[in-house]
């Protein structure tokens, strides 16, 4: 992840229903030993021409709250600590942007493990960042329900922040992530020895579970943060490869699983003691040297893992600095990058044992540059030099001409002699189909602040919303309502857990707030509908006109009238009527 930055079938029984940077931004280019275990990962590619970016589907109308599940997928944001400070991006801005409405979790990067090997938010250059966390003033123009923070308060800073958070969003589920590129240096000592793992977790769960601060500034103290973070995410970068420092050794994969498995028992107990239910997430390489090597292949790991965020970017960058390439591209693009696409990345772990609904695609809201790049109209051309990166919001109004490839699910921007590979809506699109079609849990983004207008995460949740359901929705749900249907009286769909029958035409109308809709009951009540087969899937450079039907990432569609480039399901008012799921 990049500013925050990374270098670079069983089921477990816990589903995706049951689910529902320190001081500085501290940038970590990928290194050259990071990428190099990323070898040999495959995956069938689809052939077509380059074509221009789609138009995000449209959402439900804005709400306050976010989502516990969108269409039964989850959306994991992070947070970086000090984005306030050197992005200006606030907590409440994922209220001003409707970031909110297209996310499910958000990871509050980072906690460390200091070189005292516990869980400490100490008052030490490097070793914690009370400032951002819990001690600064929020202004009340920046703050989430626009009062600002006071001298006297024991809470403040984003820590405060996200209580407030809450309390406007009680289905968001926040937690803190241990770790990072910069502040996995001392997991491996902390987890040498039982003792060692032990005192980790009990520290860990003191600090963000029951919220017993260190007292800094006046700030602080027992219970200051109780009832904030809703479980931990462990960003252990890497066991036994390593990463930023020498901070590995032999016998991390085994110490990892243990960790891990200690982390499960004692957050299912404190859960049960506080009547809650804890999640213990990860942030999983796609590597497969380093997931190979350091346990993350182990069906161990997924016995004790809600879910795992799997690394879908830096495929790419700066450690080779004369020639471009795709930094996440869904499909691999022929024997380039060794073969290396996201989509081989999520089947490594389903392969190896996990269960689809665990994983989630990891998406980046920045991009790698490179310049003195002659041809900009493919990838993987001579270059000059390496740029760096930007955020998508800085790409976004960049200039330049922008590309799109859907036969390996790459985007990519061309502007004088600089060539950039970084997300865009179509390409976030077209990585949201396949997480859908495929049975995968959802995605996850590092980081929100570098899409602060919600272009990507619009793209990504509308997506979601208007593909067949995920693993988040019970099997016994009748078809799912969908805000762009059209629906005559009779008709029956699921929302939110429970089935409805349309009492009269009607669309855009919401089941559960409209007279349109009467409830039959629970999903399960209505009689069982047969999913039909697809259609064929819809082609931007197609005429359609009234009465043929397309599919869409599980979804057929019929037309309603003469149309040419609409994506089903992107306009409520369109052209395109979901008229329901297939396979």
């Amino acid at each position: 992840m990049n500013d925050r930055s990374t270098p670079s079938a069983a089921s477990s029984g816990r589903s995706l229903a049951k689910t529902s940077p320190a001081p500085t931004a501290r940038s970590r280019v990928v290194a050259a030993t990071a990428v190099a275990g990323a070898l040999a990962l495959t995956a069938a590619t689809f052939a077509s021409p380059a074509v221009a970016a789609p138009q995000p589907t449209a959402k439900p109308a804005a709400s306050v709250a976010g989502p516990s599940d969108i269409n039964g997928f989850r959306s994991v944001g992070y947070v970086m600590a000090d984005s306030r400070v050197t992005r200006d991006f606030h907590v409440v801005d994922l209220l001003r942007t409707g970031a909110i409405e297209d996310l499910t979790h958000i990871n509050y990067a980072f906690g460390n493990v200091t070189t005292d090997l516990v869980c400490d938010i100490a008052d030490v250059p490097g070793e914690g960042d009370p400032l951002n966390d819990f001690v600064a003033q929020v202004a009340a123009k920046d703050s989430v329900d626009g009062k600002a923070d006071k001298p006297g308060q024991k809470l403040a800073g984003n820590f405060n922040q996200l209580k407030k958070l809450k309390a406007v969003s009680p289905d968001t589920k926040i937690l803190i992530s241990l770790g990072g590129w910069t502040w996995s240096d001392n997991f491996s000592e902390a987890a040498s020895t039982a003792e060692g793992r032990t005192a980790l977790v009990d520290s860990c769960l003191d600090l963000y579970i029951d919220g017993n601060l260190p007292v800094v500034d006046g700030k602080g103290g027992p219970g200051a943060a109780a009832g904030i973070f809703d479980g931990i995410d462990i960003d252990w970068e890497w066991p036994v490869t390593g990463g930023e420092t020498a901070n590995a050794r032999p016998e991390d994969k085994e110490n990892f699983l243990l960790l891990m498995e200690e982390f499960r028992t004692e957050l299912d107990a404190r859960g049960a003691a506080n009547g809650e239910d804890y999640l213990l997430t990860a942030f999983a390489p796609a590597g497969g040297w380093n997931a190979g090597q350091g346990g993350w292949l182990d069906p161990r790991l997924f016995a004790v893992v809600d879910f795992l965020n799997v690394q879908g970017y830096d495929f790419h960058g700066g450690w080779v600095p004369n020639q471009t390439g795709h930094q996440g591209n869904l499909h691999p693009d022929g024997t380039q990058n060794w073969g290396l696409g996201l989509d081989g990345a999520l089947g490594m772990y389903v392969n190896a044992g996990a269960d689809p609904s665990q994983v989630n695609a990891g998406l980046a809201a920045y991009g790698h540059g490179w310049y003195g790049v002659e041809d900009g109209t493919q990838g993987w051309q001579p270059a000059a030099g390496y740029v760096g990166t930007k955020t998508y919001a800085e790409l976004r109004s960049f200039g330049g001409k922008k590309f799109f490839d859907p036969e390996i699910g790459a985007s990519w921007l061309y502007n004088g002699d600089q060539w950039w590979s970084y997300d865009d809506p179509a390409s976030v699109t077209a990585k949201a189909e396949f997480v859908a079609t495929q049975g995968y849990g959802g995605a996850m983004w590092w980081d929100l602040s570098g899409d602060y207008r919600n272009e990507l995460g619009d793209a990504l949740g509308s997506t979601l919303r208007a593909a067949t359901p995920g693993p988040g929705v019970a099997d016994e749900c009748a078809v799912p309502w969908y805000g762009t249907g059209v629906y005559t009286g009779g008709e029956v769909v699921s929302h939110e857990g429970s089935e409805y029958k349309a009492q009269w035409w009607t669309r855009n109308q919401e089941p559960g707030a409209s007279s349109a809709w009467k409830k039959i009951g629970p999903c399960g009540t209505a009689p069982e509908v047969a999913v039909a087969d697809c259609a064929p899937a819809w082609s931007r450079e197609a005429v359609y006109t009234g009465g043929q039907t397309v599919s869409r990432a599980g979804v057929n569609y019929t037309a309603q009238w003469w149309t040419k480039g609409e994506l089903p399901g992107s306009v409520t008012w369109g052209s395109w009527d979901p008229v329901g799921l297939c396979a």
